[in-house]
Formats: C-alpha cells, sequence, structure tokens
C-alpha cells in the first residue's frame, strides 16, 4: 500500500483568501462555500479545511511508515517477525492533537460534503489503531518477546495489520479529495492575485506551488529507494523554487507593496521566513549530495534500518520537514 501525497501548498493558500462582504449561511461543498463571499462562511471553512491538511501532513506519513515496518517485519500468517534480529523496531503514532481538532471541527458548520465523511472514518480508524499499536511497539521496545516467544505479538499483529489498512485506505481518498480541492483553490487564488494587481502575493504563491512540485515525489519514496529519484527533474524544480524565492525577496523590499499586500511595515518578521527557505533549499541539495555519495547512502539506509529515520543526517523527511516550516512561517505573515 501507497500514499501518494501532493504537498502542501493549500494550508497557505486558503489562508490568504480575501474576505469583504458580509457573511452569508454556510454550505454542504467546497464549490458553493467558494461562491460565497461572507467572511464568517469562508473562515470557518478555511479552519476547518486546515485541520484536514494538518492530519494528511502529519499523521499520515506516520501511519504509512508504521504500516510498512509492520509488514516488513511480520509474517502475516504467525504475526511473528520473518527473521531473528538482534533488536526489533516498530514505531507508535504519536498524533492525539491532530486528531482531536479534526473531530472537534467535525461537529462544527460548515459541513464540507467532500471530505467529512472521509474525516469521521480517520478518526475512527485512528482511535481504533493507536491502544494496539503502541502496545506493539513497547513489545518490541521493551523486548518483551523473550519471555512469551511472541506470543503477544501474534495476538496483535492481526488488530494492527487491519486498523493501519482502514486508516491509510481513508488516507488515500483524503489525498484524492485534498488534491482536487487544492488546484481549483490555486488556480482561482492566483489569478485573483493577477487581476487584482497583488504581485507580491502571487510571487508568495508560485514560490509555494514551486516548493510542492519539487516535493512532491518525495512522498512517494521510501528511504531506500532514493536512487530512483529523477535528479534532473529534482534539480530543475529546486531552480524553480529559488527563482520565485529571489522574486518574492525582491518585491518585499518595497515598503509601499509590503504594506499594501500583506499589512506589513517592516520586513523584519521575514527573518524566520528566509531562514527556512534557506534551511529547506540545503536540505535538498544534501539529499542530493547524500545519494550522490554510496558510502553516505549506504550509512543512511543503516541508520534508518535500525533506529528510525528521524536519525538520518539526510533524508527526504527532512527535505519535507523544512517545507513544511516554510508553510508555518508563511502561514504567520497572514
Amino acid at each position: 500500500m501507497k500514499i501518494i501525497r501532493f504537498g502542501i501548498v493549500a494550508t497557505v493558500l486558503m489562508g490568504t483568501i480575501s474576505c469583504k462582504e458580509t457573511p452569508k449561511s454556510s454550505a454542504t461543498s467546497t464549490e458553493e462555500i467558494l461562491s460565497e463571499t461572507g467572511a464568517d462562511s469562508r473562515q470557518t471553512y478555511i479552519n476547518k479545511y486546515n485541520e484536514y491538511i494538518a492530519v494528511w501532513n502529519n499523521i499520515s506519513p506516520r501511519v504509512e511508515e508504521a504500516y510498512t515496518r509492520v509488514t516488513d517485519l511480520h509474517d502475516p500468517a504467525t504475526g511473528k517477525p520473518k527473521k531473528k534480529q538482534d533488536r526489533y523496531y516498530v514505531p507508535a503514532v504519536n498524533g492525539d492533537s491532530y486528531i482531536d481538532r479534526l473531530e472537534s471541527m467535525l461537529k462544527k458548520e460548515p459541513a464540507i460534503s467532500e471530505l467529512d465523511g472521509l474525516g469521521k472514518k480517520l478518526v475512527a480508524s485512528y482511535n481504533a489503531l493507536k491502544g494496539p499499536l503502541e502496545k506493539l511497539s513497547d513489545y518490541y521496545k521493551l523486548q518483551s518477546y523473550l519471555e512469551d516467544d511472541f506470543e503477544t505479538s501474534s495476538k496483535l499483529y492481526p488488530q494492527v495489520n487491519e486498523h493501519l489498512k482502514e486508516y491509510l485506505d481513508a488516507s488515500d481518498q483524503l489525498g484524492n479529495a485534498l488534491q482536487k480541492i487544492d488546484a481549483k483553490l490555486f488556480s482561482e487564488e492566483m489569478a485573483s492575485y493577477k487581476e487584482e494587481g497583488l504581485d507580491l502575493l502571487y510571487a508568495r504563491g508560485m514560490l509555494l506551488a514551486s516548493i510542492k512540485q519539487h516535493t512532491a515525489p518525495l512522498y512517494e519514496l521510501p528511504y531506500d529507494g532514493y536512487e530512483n529519484i529523477d535528479f534532473e527533474a529534482y534539480d530543475k524544480s529546486l531552480a524553480a523554487v529559488i527563482e520565485h524565492y529571489n522574486a518574492f525577496k525582491e518585491l518585499s523590499k518595497d515598503p509601499k507593496r509590503l504594506k499594501a499586500e500583506m499589512n506589513i511595515s517592516r520586513p523584519a518578521p521575514f527573518v524566520i521566513f528566509y531562514s527556512n527557505l534557506d534551511t529547506y533549499i540545503r536540505e535538498s541539495r544534501n539529499l542530493k549530495e547524500m545519494v550522490k555519495t554510496p558510502k553516505d547512502y549506504n550509512q543512511m539506509k543503516s541508520t534508518v534500518s535500525s533506529m528510525g529515520i528521524q536519525f538520518a543526517s539526510s533524508s527526504h523527511a527532512k527535505v519535507i520537514n523544512a517545507a513544511e516550516s516554510v508553510i508555518t512561517t508563511s502561514n504567520s505573515l497572514n
């Protein structure tokens, strides 16, 4: 099972929608809600939509990693490890805060017909998964298998595997729905900026869209499959990121434009934003350099295999995390 991710731009673009008119009643579909100009209905839509994005960006990758670890480790017929190892590792999925916020938003208006049914499935499957997966993770962490010859893993594996599949099936559907909404939002947003002469906001949108394009292939990769990266396309899309970054930075030097388009009176708020962009570019280059150096690449795979992706000095996860930091700081500029 593989989740194909589409990126992380929608959070920002939704956060910059202009809301100028008086509120109208809530609607049920994205198209209906976007056709309304009411500030309240749009803002509540943005808040709810962003919780789906947060779950997609932060929880689904963790569940996918857990699924990969669980299926790679266990014999599906017995629920015991396929081969003897010195240590066994299954990651827990710690995402209660994201799921709790989504569950809370599901009870609020406006309803989003394309997403809310999937949201309920995600919440239910996550809550069903959390307990058994945590027990299995602790079981291997504490080496409790030395005491019962993997009897506990035989009992836990079927539950964990079932709930992992339930979550990832819902997540796949969520990704498809978000991708469609994201494309519509981005197209309408960029057209609006162009029409209104908001060049700075347009440059930021294009910068974030280029990051989306650059990171999208990385979401599909396992840590031991980096040699499959098309580095010619990778370098080309990174060059586009840098081009849009430079364009945005140049436009942001105009105090009048900065105040008119983003209501910012001084350049200081961009310090962290630029720092995170620099980190993103650096991590992107580090990943390529590591893959192109066989000794470093083999060392990374060994480290991740025994300890987890968070301990790798360079990885696709570091690039994605750096991109998400750019998104977070960009949101703070609104």
